[in-house]
């Protein structure tokens, strides 16, 4: 991802900012947890663009831009109706800018290759207003495997390996007791320790 301008932090005016969640770092303007937002969803954007048919080096801009955005209206995130989600307004966020690079691209000089470059060149996919569900899915997926990874260094090994053999690999409880040298009830401890961090920090966002 190419670099960008985030705001300073302000951890000195809100208290210690790792005491607020993602979101509430992110309203409270605060560097770290801008950058924290970037590496938990560069990936997502990342992919929802090269999906629209956008090639990588443009993607990385159009998700640069997507973060600029969202850095602008941040404070207007609401949860106005049931069923209202960060992703669901982040996606749309996303879909107007992929929407807008291919309308603007649509105005460029004719592209080589003819009239066949030229249409493929113009033409704006059509993308759906909220994400679908199998989208959901996948996104969900690669938000949780970002949001472990960003995590694991706040814990020592034994309970790291607990947790991700548990709920990454799903194996036995005992098993992963008897692999790890400690018992069940450690790991589950282990596992919710884990868990409980991530829905602290990360919480809505997810």
């Amino acid at each position: 991802m190419g670099s960008h301008e985030f705001p300073r932090s302000q951890t000195g005016r809100h208290g210690t900012a790792t005491s607020l969640s993602l979101l509430g770092r992110l309203k409270s303007q605060d560097r770290e947890g801008w950058q924290r937002f970037v590496e938990l969803y560069a990936p997502v954007i990342y992919r929802w663009c090269r999906q629209a048919g956008i090639a990588s080096d443009e993607a990385n801009d159009i998700a640069q831009e997507v973060f600029a955005a969202v850095m602008e209206r941040i404070d207007a995130f609401r949860h106005q109706r049931p069923g209202d989600t960060f992703r669901g307004w982040l996606w749309t966020i996303a879909r107007n800018k992929i929407c807008g690079h291919f309308r603007a691209r649509q105005g460029e000089p004719r592209a080589r290759g003819g009239t066949a470059a030229q249409l493929q060149l113009a033409q704006v996919p059509e993308l759906p207003e909220s994400l679908p569900d199998e989208d959901q899915a996948e996104t969900e997926g690669l938000l949780s495997q970002r949001a472990f990874l960003l995590v694991q260094s706040q814990f020592e090994d034994r309970t790291w390996r607990a947790f991700w053999r548990t709920t990454v690999d799903q194996q036995p409880v005992d098993q992963v007791a008897n692999e790890i040298g400690i018992s069940a009830a450690s790991v589950y401890q282990a596992r919710h320790r884990v868990m409980k961090r991530i829905r602290e920090e990360f919480g809505e966002l997810l």
